[in-house]
């Protein structure tokens, strides 16, 4: 079912995308914001249905208000909401420079543009007879150490440039894998991801599982990195 709606806010990568899965899934949007039946502000703390805001912004104007946590883009676009240091890495990776990492870096809990997106078309698309309140967090569900993403990193970088070369090797071409798979967890409070879950269960779905996996993520920004 269609759905007449207004988006306003920091023009971005993110609203971009946010407005082209609403557009797949069958949304009209539209400018004037008075004839609009779901009204959204992004990145800014103004009266609407749904408030779009990275975890330091706060507004009170709001019923529902979305705190998007660590997003992720392939382009690096979205720098305000919090991946600018991965597109720095991927571009010092690439050209083979050293790294010099803050003693203040904390693990994150990265999640993808695209999978924001399709939550937040859940959300939006909804056809529920009782409105949404409260705060929501959305984050990925792991956390990662700059250690493990740098590691990851190199490794994509390193298999890209041998492919590139024609110097594979047996040992390049075995399957490595992800540091995700053989690391112990990093013990590091995660945002609340309970309400979130709860709503895009009762909207029909299986409620908040991000999909794009963190190698498919980083690869994506390597592939960005020289753009």
């Amino acid at each position: 079912m269609s759905k007449k709606i207004h988006i306003s806010g920091i023009e971005g990568h993110f609203l971009y995308a946010l407005k082209d899965r609403l557009s797949r899934a069958g949304a009209i949007l539209i400018e004037d914001r008075h004839i609009a039946e779901f009204v959204i502000s992004i990145g800014e703390g103004g009266s609407a249905d749904m408030a779009i805001l990275p975890p330091n912004i706060e507004t009170d104007n709001t019923a529902l208000i979305i705190k998007v946590h660590d997003l992720l883009s392939p382009e690096g676009k979205s720098t305000s909401w919090g991946d600018a240091e991965l597109h720095r890495w991927a571009r010092l990776i690439r050209d083979g420079a050293d790294i010099e990492l803050s003693s203040h870096e904390a693990p994150r809990h990265w999640v993808h543009v695209r999978d924001v997106c399709d939550a937040l078309c859940t959300l939006i698309m909804s056809n529920r007879d009782e409105p949404m309140t409260g705060v929501l967090n959305i984050a990925g569900r792991r956390a990662w150490s700059t250690d493990l993403i740098l590691q990851e990193m190199r490794m994509l970088w390193g298999r890209y440039s041998d492919s590139l070369s024609h110097t594979h090797t047996t040992k390049s071409l075995s399957s490595i894998p992800s540091p995700v798979n053989k690391s112990d967890p990093i013990e590091i409070d995660r945002p609340d991801l309970t309400l979130l879950h709860k709503y895009l269960r009762d909207c029909g779905s299986e409620g908040w599982h991000p999909l794009v996996p963190m190698r498919v993520a980083l690869m994506e920004i390597l592939a960005h990195a020289s753009d």
